[in-house]
């Protein structure tokens, strides 16, 4: 099975990073650097606070336990457990995708209900073969769709849909048409037609 060892560090220009490594499983010999393969890294404040709140869990059952909080440069990286840094290997996967609160919540919750076996499955899927970044995109889709769906129902914040414009009625042509006869016809006020006068009526 794979370590995982999570770190903080800092640069000059970048500021503080995270850096989430994985190695291969070698009991007979101590991990080197150059056996490590970068899983995720972020230099972004927000997304570097939702990974602290995120991984705090993961942070106090690692091999030395720490609060998140106290997770800062300068302190010795440490050891996650092997079911815990696939879960925060999920979520560095999918930290620069999710640029609103409300998908970062979604996300958190959903990988921290997520069962130990179906967590092997998506880190699998995302890590391995050819098809990781469908993967990834079906994880991201999986934990925040039900708030999209929440978010677009009638009564929550999102902008409720405007009423259709009302047709307007169209204009009656003004002056005599074709169909005015049968509309008099049908009014009744259709008139009979003047008798003319003959010359013996006259007389």
């Amino acid at each position: 099975m794979e370590r995982f060892r999570l770190r903080v560090k800092q640069q000059n220009r970048r500021g503080q990073i995270w850096e989430l490594h994985m190695f291969p499983n070698m009991p007979n010999r101590t991990p080197k650097e150059a056996d490590a393969t970068t899983v995720g890294s972020s230099a972004s404040p927000e997304t570097i606070q939702w990974l602290r709140e995120l991984s705090d869990p993961y942070l106090q059952n690692a091999d030395e336990p720490i609060a998140a909080a106290d997770f800062k440069p300068g302190v010795p990286a440490r050891w996650l457990q092997h079911a815990d840094g696939m879960r925060v290997a999920l979520a560095f996967a999918s930290a620069r995708y999710l640029t609103k609160a409300a998908q970062r919540t979604a996300f958190r919750d959903g990988l921290l209900n997520l069962p130990a076996e179906v967590v092997l499955y998506w880190f699998t899927l995302c890590f391995y073969g050819y098809r990781q970044q469908a993967g990834r995109a079906a994880l991201r889709t999986l934990f925040t769709y039900e708030q999209s769906e929440t978010a677009s129902q009638p009564g929550t914040d999102s902008e409720e849909p405007k009423a259709a414009p009302k047709r307007k009625s169209r204009a009656k042509p003004k002056g005599p048409s074709l169909f005015d006869g049968d509309e008099a016809d049908d009014a009744g006020e259709t008139k009979a037609p003047a008798k003319r006068k003959t010359h013996a009526q006259a007389g």
